[in-house]
């Protein structure tokens, strides 16, 4: 009867063959082989630090387009700092002429000056993005739906966090913390002021207004400068003279309006703020 299997001539042969170890074509396949892992890591490996590296750059990126300007006193007695916040638009760079060198007063050398960056968000009255505190629902501001109020809100917690920071390292005291800006910055530095539990040295605003908050009937004593153009486009000047009734009446309050003068930093704006922190800063 036929073998149902079929019968491999050669079998008995490669049953019976060696493999000589010491063949030198076997130690070549080996070392291929070894070489191809090797290769095969370094490429993860490289690939790993790349992604690694992408990351942390775009992190710091991120970090360092938020960190703040900062100006140190020069007197190596650190007794003042202030804080303060560019308007819609702008950079803490924009500032530094205005602050380092135009607004001039005597504890100048010991004071520390801290200039607060902006996100770039969506802007909804022009459909694009920008650097800003808050939404800007239409221009020229002339009622607080033309805002985003919790946006305001919330970057004057921010402000609060800068404010901590350096409470530290005056030793606790908030009445060694000045804080300031311009327009949007100056709305947020006034509500943060006006609506915050403890005193703070002073407050400057520039062609901003004060948003309603918890605002007491109770009149303390805060010291602020306050001042704008009586031709600004931007924030109407009625609007803004409408958004202080309530803090007329505190004790420290100085409004200053400038004729003929639009939504910028002026000259004189930057002697009066001058002279009021010669006042405030002992």
């Amino acid at each position: 009867m036929e073998n149902p299997l079929p019968i491999n001539e050669n079998e008995n042969e490669n049953e019976n063959e060696v493999v000589n170890m010491d063949d030198p074509n076997l130690k070549l396949d080996g070392k291929k082989k070894k070489k191809i892992i090797i290769i095969s890591i370094i490429i993860v490996l490289a690939l790993l630090i790349t992604i690694i590296a992408v990351t942390l750059s775009f992190t710091l990126k991120v970090e360092n387009e938020l960190e703040p300007l900062v100006f140190n006193s020069t007197s190596g007695n650190h007794t003042h700092t202030i804080i303060f916040m560019p308007g819609y638009s702008n950079r803490p760079e924009d500032f530094k002429k205005v602050l380092t060198q135009k607004i001039n007063f005597s504890k100048k050398n010991d004071t520390t000056i801290v200039v607060l960056r902006s996100p770039k968000v969506p802007i909804t009255y022009n459909n694009t993005e920008n650097y800003a505190w808050y939404d800007i629902i239409d221009i020229p501001l002339d009622d607080l739906s033309d805002i985003n109020l919790d946006d305001l809100k919330n970057s004057a917690k921010v402000l609060e966090r800068y404010i901590n920071n350096e409470v530290n390292i005056l030793n606790g005291d908030y009445g060694k913390i000045i804080i300031g800006g311009h327009s949007q910055g100056a709305s947020i530095a006034m509500y943060q002021a006006y609506n915050a539990k403890v005193n703070y040295g002073g407050v400057f605003a520039f062609s901003g207004f004060l948003p309603p908050g918890n605002i007491t009937g109770e009149k303390r004593l805060l010291n602020t400068y306050m001042g704008f153009g009586d031709h600004d486009d931007v924030i109407l000047p009625e609007f803004i003279n409408k958004s202080i009734d309530d803090i007329m009446a505190f004790e420290g309050f100085n409004l200053y309006i400038y004729k003929g003068h639009k939504h910028h930093v002026c000259t004189a704006q930057t002697i009066d703020v001058g002279k009021f922190l010669d006042r405030i800063i002992k």
